[in-house]
Formats: structure tokens, C-alpha cells, sequence
């Protein structure tokens, strides 16, 4: 049994990022290499300016004698710039392979957690802009990060050996740095988890909007909205507001810090040339060097404070992600270890069934309850569904026959009794096997932008021929399979989206030869004719397979072995 890790402390290095995506460990390596040689190039060019401003006004130096150093400045500036674009390319690079990992395996594990524990506004939310926010973490942050790490430590080790009483200073005052970092990082991450959560309330306020429109716009409420939609997006934008006041100030702050400790660097160089303790033209190269080297020790840990806050509305939305792959599944696991390859879904199942199953099943209902938060259980129900026969469900509106379909894909979870297939526990039977083995045309298909046979290829795994897909839009008497569709439906009526979920199933059943077909409304939006012709070409693909259908019509109930109310 997986067993968990413990949960590191949040904080501006979040190690789980490493842990859980693909190519992240491999990107702080070449942050790490890119450091170095970016240190060595800070170093070397500080020196060449030293150099050759000394040699210019105290050296007397002529342009041929400078020339050669005036090239090497010129190649080290150009690495710089290489250095800082490769950087760049790199953490984009890392930043989208980390992004589709986490959304990978987010969704992996939300499909197998029961539905209906989180607004489906807010997990989108969370998944597309929540985590694109990582890009800030990964192109901008964490390379400050490792150069905060690696220049200032370069930069004192030169400066030590150059003029060791400046080299003194940045090491004292440095440490205020990160201090003040900190002490402001812990406020932003507090304010930036409060910006999240108000966003992903905004998520949830407009996904229930919109999808009950249509209702609002009947019955004239529509307009009523107005007022809750000006007062959210308010706060929204005053939190939002507040946020970036403190991102401003602690910029500030960080640069006021280090503006300070330069100067103090300063005036101690000032005061030696001006004593004498650094004559000639050695004397105003080390102070040169050390000049320029001063700000570049405190550069990296103010440009790292600043660039917090960028990423702390993307660490927020991991920890959520996060939150999500450490719940446990229908199948009682945990979270993967960390250890594991992201490219497939890092879980355990309990092995059963491992292959698909291969006849025409038994399923029983014992003594099963069902419950929504905020609303009392369903009745207790016990039912056998004979196996290949059609079982059709009339039970009335709202007793729960779509939660019974549901359930039997793992999508809801019962609070009492149990559900069996052939007498073995769904709880002990390989979930993805039981998914491969079954047919769903739920209420309401969901539909993408492409065509109607893009839309039907969606129920299996692989690419279905020509043939194949015409065969069942033609079974299902769907529209034409060369006809747009926009996600949502729109341009579809009702029952022609209906039409293509039946054909999604059909499509399904011919070739994976699924021997459970479930079924919920299938032609509520049809009429007689349709309806008719529909269930002519359904009957073939009832032979041999358990069939579970909730419906009240009474040409779907004419077809069926055992009808079912309570």
C-alpha cells in the first residue's frame, strides 16, 4: 500500500514541484550551471571596466593598449546576454512540462474521486489559470533563487581577495536581504492565498451563472444578477489592488536595503582613495572592482523578493493541486509516492478484475444509500439488474436513477450498503477495468469544437475509422458527421446533441465491445418518429449485454425485459 509522505513545510521552494513533475530536478541543474556562468561572467566583466577605466584616466593607457580588453569586455557582455536568453528558453520549456504534468496528474486523480465534492467552476479555474500562474515561479522566480545562492557567494570570495574590509560589509549587511524578504514573503503568501480564494469563489459565482441562464433569462431574473456580479468582481479587484500595493512596497523596501548597504560600501572606498590607503592605478582598479561588484552581491536577492510575488498566486494553486493528488481514491489508495513516473496516472488499484469483463454481468444495488451535501439521503434502495437484459428505471424525478448510473462508473459514492457485479464488491474490482467495460450516454453529453465525428471518436481510446463513426451516427440518427459543432452544443438542439452521445455509445459497444450499456434519458428530447427509429437500431445492440436504462417514456419502456419504480 502507498504510503504518505509527509507533507513538506509551504514556502518560497516548494520540493514537491520536483517531486511530482517530469524535467523540473533537470531545470534546477541547468539553473544551477547557468549561475555559475553567470557569476564567472559578473566577475569578469567587473574587472574589465575596473581595468579599463584605471588604466584610461590613471594609467595613461592609449586605445591600442585598451583594445584587447575592450573586445573581451564585449564577448564576456554578449555571454551575459546568451546566458540570460537560454535561461530564459529553458525555464519556459520546464515551466510548460511541469504544467502538463501537474494538470496530468490532477486529472488522473480527479477521475477517480467521486463527483459532485467540488465546483466544477472552480476546478477549471484552478487547472488552466491556476496553474499557468507557475510560469511566473519557473521563468522568473526560481532563477533568482539559484542566483541568489550562487553570484553573492562569487561576489564575496572576489571581493574578500580584492579589498577585504568592503567584502566585511556585504557580509553583514546582506543578510537584511532575505530577512526582510521573508518577513514580507510570509504577509504576500498569506494575501496571495485570500486573492485565490476569492478568485476561485468568482469561478464558482460565474459557472453557476452561466450555466443557468437559460433559467434566469425565463423566468426574467436574469438582470437580477447584475448587482451579485458588480459586488464579487469589486472585491476582486480591490484585493487585487491590495496585493500589488505590498508587491510594491516590499520592492521598495528590498531596494532601499540594498541601496543603503551600497552606499555605505561606497563611502568606505571613497574615503581610502581619497586617505591614500588605495594609490595609483592598482588602488583605483580594486575600488572600481569593488564598487561594481557591490550592487551585483545584493542584485539577485532583491530581484528574488521581488519576483515572489509574481509566483505566489502559482504556489497557492499548487498547494490546491496538490491537495487534490494527496485524497484518497474510490479505491481507498493515497497519494503516488514521489518517486513515481508522471507520464501515467500514479495510482494503485485493487487487481481483482484486471482485464475488462468478458460476459454480460449481474449488478446488484444492497441496500444502498446516497447523499448530497445539504440535502437529506435518498431512500435505501436494493435491486438486481438481471444480467443481458434491459432494465429500464421509471422511478420519478429527483429518486435518484442518474446517481444509480453514476455510481456504477465510480462517479458517485454510496454512504451505506453496497454495489456488486457478478456478487463481487465494486470497492474490490479494478475500477478502470469495470470504466473500459461499460457504455454511458449520460443526460447531457458533453460536446467539443470540431465535427459531429470528432465528437463521436471521443467514446474510445483509439481513432475509429471512417466507417465505423458513419455507422453509428447513422444508427443513432445523429446529425451529419461533417457538421460543425461548437463546445457546449451550440448550433445542436437538444436532441441532436442527444442523438450524439447515443452515437458515442453505439460507436463504443461496436468496437470494444463493452457488455454493460447504461442509458440515462436517451430520447427524452425526441419525438415519436425519432424516438422510434432511434430504439429500431438500439435493439441489436441489446442482445447478449446487461442494459440499464432511466427513462419515462413509454416507447422505452415497451423494450424492456424488467421495468423498475419505487
Amino acid at each position: 500500500m502507498t504510503q504518505l509522505a509527509p507533507k513538506p513545510a509551504a514556502g518560497a521552494f516548494d520540493r514537491r514541484l520536483l517531486h511530482r513533475a517530469r524535467g523540473a530536478s533537470v531545470y534546477i541543474g541547468v539553473c544551477a550551471a547557468l549561475g555559475l556562468a553567470q557569476t564567472a561572467c559578473v566577475v569578469a566583466g567587473a574587472w574589465l571596466i575596473a581595468s579599463l577605466v584605471a588604466g584610461a584616466f590613471a594609467g595613461g593607457e592609449d586605445l591600442a593598449a585598451l583594445g584587447p580588453r575592450l573586445v573581451a569586455l564585449a564577448a564576456v557582455l554578449a555571454a551575459r546576454a546568451l546566458l540570460a536568453s537560454v535561461q530564459e528558453a529553458a525555464a519556459n520549456r520546464a515551466a510548460a512540462g511541469v504544467k502538463s504534468d501537474l494538470r496530468r496528474q490532477a486529472l488522473a486523480r480527479l477521475m477517480r474521486l467521486p463527483s459532485g465534492t467540488r465546483h466544477s467552476g472552480e476546478t477549471a479555474n484552478l487547472l488552466v489559470r491556476g496553474i499557468d500562474a507557475l510560469d511566473a515561479y519557473f521563468a522568473r522566480y526560481l532563477p533568482q533563487l539559484v542566483l541568489a545562492a550562487i553570484v553573492p557567494a562569487g561576489v564575496l570570495v572576489v571581493m574578500l581577495i580584492a579589498y577585504p574590509p568592503a567584502a566585511l560589509i556585504v557580509l553583514v549587511t546582506l543578510p537584511l536581504i532575505p530577512l526582510f524578504g521573508i518577513l514580507i514573503g510570509h504577509y504576500t503568501k498569506a494575501r496571495a492565498d485570500r486573492q485565490w480564494a476569492v478568485t476561485s469563489r468568482l469561478a464558482h459565482h460565474f459557472a453557476d451563472l452561466v450555466a443557468g441562464l437559460p433559467t434566469l433569462k425565463a423566468f426574467g431574473r436574469a438582470a437580477k444578477q447584475t448587482g451579485a456580479i458588480e459586488v464579487t468582481t469589486g472585491e476582486y479587484r480591490r484585493r487585487s489592488m491590495s496585493l500589488l500595493r505590498v508587491a510594491f512596497c516590499s520592492a521598495l523596501v528590498l531596494e532601499l536595503a540594498a541601496s543603503l548597504s551600497v552606499a555605505v560600501v561606497a563611502v568606505t572606498v571613497g574615503v581610502q582613495l581619497v586617505d591614500g590607503g588605495l594609490a595609483g592605478q592598482a588602488g583605483l582598479q580594486t575600488a572600481l572592482l569593488v564598487l561594481i561588484l557591490a550592487p551585483e552581491a545584493y542584485l539577485p536577492l532583491r530581484n528574488a523578493g521581488a519576483h515572489y510575488h509574481a509566483s505566489a498566486e502559482g504556489l497557492a494553486a499548487a498547494e490546491r493541486v496538490f491537495a487534490i493528488l494527496a485524497e484518497p481514491t474510490e479505491e481507498g489508495t493515497g497519494p503516488a509516492e514521489a518517486g513515481e513516473p508522471t507520464d501515467a496516472p500514479a495510482l494503485t488499484s485493487a487487481p481483482h478484475i484486471a482485464p475488462p469483463l468478458r460476459r454480460a454481468p449481474t449488478i446488484m444495488f444492497r441496500r444502498t444509500v446516497f447523499a448530497y451535501p445539504g440535502r437529506d439521503p435518498l431512500p435505501e434502495l436494493s435491486l438486481t439488474v438481471p444480467a443481458a437484459q434491459t432494465t429500464v428505471l421509471t422511478a420519478r424525478s429527483g429518486a435518484g436513477k442518474s446517481t444509480l448510473l453514476a455510481a456504477l462508473l465510480g462517479f458517485r459514492q454510496p454512504v451505506g450498503g453496497s454495489i456488486a457485479f457478478d456478487g463481487t464488491d465494486l470497492a474490490r474490482l479494478d475500477l478502470e477495468a469495470i470504466r473500459r467495460s461499460v457504455s454511458w450516454l449520460p443526460q447531457k453529453p458533453v460536446l467539443i469544437d470540431g465535427t459531429v465525428a470528432d465528437n463521436v471518436r471521443l467514446s474510445v481510446p483509439h481513432d475509429a475509422s471512417d466507417p465505423a463513426v458513419a455507422k453509428a451516427i447513422a444508427a443513432a440518427h445523429a446529425p451529419d458527421g461533417r457538421r460543425r459543432v461548437t463546445a457546449g452544443g451550440a448550433g445542436l438542439s437538444a436532441g441532436e446533441a442527444a442523438r450524439v452521445g447515443l452515437a458515442r455509445l453505439l460507436l463504443r459497444a461496436d468496437l470494444l465491445d463493452t457488455p454493460v450499456l447504461l442509458l440515462d434519458e436517451p430520447t427524452a428530447h425526441l419525438d415519436t418518429d425519432t424516438e422510434r427509429a432511434v430504439l429500431e437500431s438500439f435493439a441489436p445492440y441489446r442482445e447478449n449485454r446487461t442494459v440499464l436504462i432511466a427513462s419515462h417514456r413509454d416507447a422505452v419502456r415497451a423494450i424492456a425485459d424488467r421495468e423498475v419504480d419505487w
